[in-house]
């Protein structure tokens, strides 16, 4: 075929491919240096078979990475007309793959976990805005540190183009494969050993081998108990001690609906929610009107919300399930229990909120139908002031009220102690005056962790003093000696205690333990010290108003917050994974997981346990149990209890 004028020449081409040769193995070094942050969370004392390991799975999984900026090099090679076009090509997407990898070292280091659905989730839900507040200052950094490395990997390819041109050599193929082939069997060579041992440690269930992968994003695990033949593989036993359902599968619920005593009494129920409240700041000095409205109530002293988010906490506190649910109710787009027999017995059902109630998306699932009563479109610039707005219009909705009005079911979400932590500032001194997230990802010093924990207690000042308007309000309006309250908050918060910052990375104390305390007709005062659950709220609520306690396995996983358990497992729940609180430790369960490492065991500073096996035979009929309700009411499972 012809040569056009402008097709490249033989010395351009070589050129061309070894600037981008060049340039991808410089990528891939700095990728693999970007990545060693995330090996500062492999334990102390790992063995030297886990530290080997771990070491070449971060050269191996980041190259296999790295094949994507390879490919779009290639074809730049291949068809760019203009090389310096293909150079710029090359540069963007190159800059974007290190820029891409350090936000993934950011996101794990802060939250245990690298780029996944639930960050996905975040990025494209409507309303998420209202719960990750990364601030404009950020976005700036990020596009200048952008423009740098697209600079710098311009310059790169460029010289090295450049270099290659004036050697005027036209290098045959085989110059051309030399270095590609070299470094292939380098990498080769570190994927096979690496490998070898992950799939030794997937034989001999070796859980801290397992534990040290996922600390690399995306790494392909070699199951290879599941690819022996069948005569081999009889030998080794990798199979999940439980196993929860994948999430989504089509609802059986409930078995039967709950009625309500028709002579039983009707009062108000108001559910009061400070988003991010730990249950260690329940105290006079961050909520002083919560305290001294708590005088009086019945205060739980063990108790638990359902998840370490506010998805699957405010679920749990609902629909009385574990949060695996959440995906089918999503799908299904179905109220709970709670709601809809409220709403039968002609309850007036609202729910105010300074954050978006599209996200998590709870207009597609609690409250789906009763939109007309949720109130969550303030027009305030940060959660402070839409603190304030969600307490003006509670208190004018009260003070509109008539003696003969129909009684309510109120939900109120207060959100100014959710990160960033917003406050006027506050007696907790010295504390941050904002959050830099890359700040965070790159420091546990004890003076920072203490700027940001102050910051955080001030903001639960600012929350607390808008909770004591509302129940001024309730008390001013003549409703408070006929109103349930039940004031909590849907997770805790972490400062580090465990090696991480904020919520949804472990079942902790610190992220899954807050406070609870209920107050009004029927309730006794006083300190209850036995274990209890978010999922304990519709069951309580119900059958204070006459439900039939005997029907309550029939639509809720809960107890009685007043007649509670002495002892119990409680479960909570993530967004992959069920955790379960045992005398053991805390189990964490994958979802859909078939394989024994998809079962781990953790002590409570979320460190993994050193027996694993054996501790799962000792727990088996709570691990059982776990499963059994995980799928008690899914069409598939139901009637199996």
């Amino acid at each position: 075929m012809e040569r056009r004028d402008d097709d490249p020449t033989p010395q351009d081409l070589a050129a061309r491919r070894r600037a981008a040769f060049h340039l991808w193995i410089a990528d891939l070094v700095v990728a693999v240096l970007i990545g060693t942050v995330n090996l500062s969370r492999l334990p102390e004392d790992a063995t030297v078979r886990t530290v080997v390991f771990v070491c070449l799975a971060l050269v191996s999984s980041t190259a296999i990475l790295a094949l994507l900026p390879a490919a779009i090099a290639w074809a730049t090679v291949r068809w760019s007309r203009r090389a310096r076009f293909g150079g710029a090509v090359q540069a963007l997407v190159g800059a974007a793959f290190l820029c891409l990898l350090y936000a993934d070292t950011v996101v794990f280091r802060i939250l245990g976990y690298h780029f996944n659905s639930a960050v996905l989730n975040v990025m494209f839900t409507e309303g998420s805005e209202d719960a990750v507040h990364l601030g404009a200052l950020l976005w700036v950094k990020v596009a200048v540190v952008y423009a740098a490395v697209v600079g710098v990997h311009y310059a790169v390819w460029s010289r090295t183009y450049r270099r290659s041109l004036e050697r005027r050599v036209v290098a045959p193929p085989s110059a051309w494969a030399r270095p590609a082939v070299l470094a292939t069997g380098v990498l080769v060579g570190v994927l096979f050993i690496e490998k070898s041992i992950y799939a030794a440690a997937d034989l001999e269930l070796d859980h801290e081998v397992n534990s040290a992968s996922q600390l690399l994003p995306m790494y392909p695990r070699l199951r290879v108990s599941q690819i022996l033949p069948q005569g081999i593989s009889n030998g080794f036993s990798t199979e999940a001690p439980v196993a929860i359902d994948e999430p989504g599968e089509p609802l059986a619920y409930p078995r039967t609906v709950p009625t309500l005593d028709p002579d039983g009494p009707r009062p108000n129920v108001l559910v009061l929610v400070l988003d991010s409240w730990r249950k260690d700041c329940f105290t006079p000095e961050t909520t002083p009107r919560l305290w001294e409205h708590a005088a009086g109530s019945r205060v739980f002293e063990d108790h638990l919300s359902g998840g370490n988010g506010t998805r699957f906490g405010v679920f749990s506190m609902l629909y009385g399930l574990h949060g695996s649910y959440w995906f089918s109710f999503l799908a299904e787009r179905r109220s709970p229990v709670l709601l809809d027999v409220l709403g039968e017995a002609g309850y007036d059902r609202r729910v105010y909120s300074s954050a978006s109630m599209r996200f998590p998306e709870f207009r597609d699932t609690a409250w789906v139908e009763m939109l007309d009563g949720v109130h969550d479109d303030h027009p305030g610039a940060d959660a402070l002031q839409r603190d304030v707005q969600v307490a003006d219009a509670v208190t004018d909705w009260f003070e509109g009220r008539e003696a003969d009005d129909a009684p309510f079911f109120a939900f109120v979400l207060l959100d100014a102690a959710h990160q960033p932590y917003h406050s006027h500032g506050g007696p907790f001194q010295p504390a941050a005056e904002r959050l830099d997230y890359i700040e965070l990802r790159n420091s546990d010093d004890p003076a920072l962790v203490e700027r940001v924990f102050n910051k955080y207690r001030n903001s639960l000042i600012a929350c607390d003093e808008q909770a004591g308007r509302i129940l001024d309000a309730l008390e001013a309006a003549g409703l408070a000696d006929d109103t349930i309250v039940l004031v909590t908050s849907d997770h805790g918060e972490e400062f580090q205690e465990n090696g991480f910052w904020g919520h949804t990375s472990n079942f902790t104390l610190e992220q899954v333990a807050v406070p609870l305390y209920v107050k009004g007709p029927g309730v006794t005062p006083g300190r209850e010290s036995r274990p209890t659950s978010h999922l304990d709220l519709p069951a309580t609520i119900l059958e204070r108003l006459g439900a039939d306690p005997a029907v309550r396995g029939d639509w809720t996983l809960g107890e009685d917050l007043f007649t509670p358990l002495a002892q119990r497992d409680r479960s909570v729940s993530g967004w992959a994974h069920l955790g379960l609180h045992t005398g053991s430790g805390i189990f964490r369960v994958r979802m859909g997981g078939t394989h024994a490492f998809d079962v781990e065991l953790f002590e409570a500073d979320w460190t993994l346990a050193d027996e694993q096996g054996p501790a799962c035979e000792r727990e088996r009929d709570a691990l059982d149990r776990l499963a059994r309700e995980s799928r008690r009411f899914l069409a598939r499972g139901a009637g199996g209890e």
